[in-house]
């Protein structure tokens, strides 16, 4: 079980978006790095740390999306985009760190970056609903770029454990976290709570 981080201990402290930016992406790392161990659970294989690395790449973006998507109708449009600028760099610096730990001495949060932006353009197209969760066409998308950096064997197995398992559960679990992560900037915009249960389309 991955461990979360659900709320602040000192609830009335004003927090910056760098901070809950970071407790975010605190967040999206451990359930990305949850999601690895559960694919390899499953029976699936991946043969080296930077291989799990490029796959918890590929959750950290659909999370990503996600968050943006949580945010879009109770943050106006700057203070969006410094929560998941903020949430972006923690997470960049996070995989730099992974990275050169497993890959060595370089420059891996461009290449991260890169990705994480690619992808969050091609979610962007896909519909989501607060109640049904992500669409097919959205986790069909994750399922198949996760395959990609799983390899040919089992391919059609993962794909498909993707859309029906891990795609859902995701978006359960970081849904959960957010609103006590946000609750300081929710005293300022109040409506994040009566977010649920809205079509959250972009």
């Amino acid at each position: 079980m991955a461990r979360i981080k659900k709320g602040w201990s000192q609830k009335d402290r004003a927090r910056s978006p760098e901070d809950i930016g970071s407790a975010i992406s605190f967040n999206i790392w451990q359930i990305s790095g949850q999601g690895v161990l559960d694919l390899e659970n499953e029976g699936f294989q991946t043969d080296t740390a930077s291989q799990r690395l490029d796959v918890i790449t590929e959750y950290v973006a659909y999370l990503v999306q996600l968050v943006d998507r949580f945010l879009f109708e109770g943050f106006d449009l700057d203070r969006r985009k410094g929560l998941i600028t903020a949430t972006g760099l923690h997470l960049a610096s996070i995989m730099q760190d992974n990275r050169q730990d497993t890959d060595g001495t370089g420059d891996y949060t461009t290449d991260f970056l890169k990705v994480l932006n690619s992808r969050i353009g091609e979610y962007s197209n896909c519909q989501l609903d607060e109640k049904e969760g992500p669409s097919f066409v959205f986790l069909r998308l994750l399922g198949d770029h996760v395959t990609a950096q799983m390899g040919e064997k089992d391919a059609k197995w993962i794909t498909s454990y993707v859309i029906d398992i891990v795609g859902k559960k995701m978006y359960d679990d970081i849904t959960r976290v957010l609103p006590g992560l946000l609750d300081p900037a929710k005293r300022e915009i109040p409506a994040i709570d009566r977010l649920r249960g809205k079509n959250l389309d972009q």
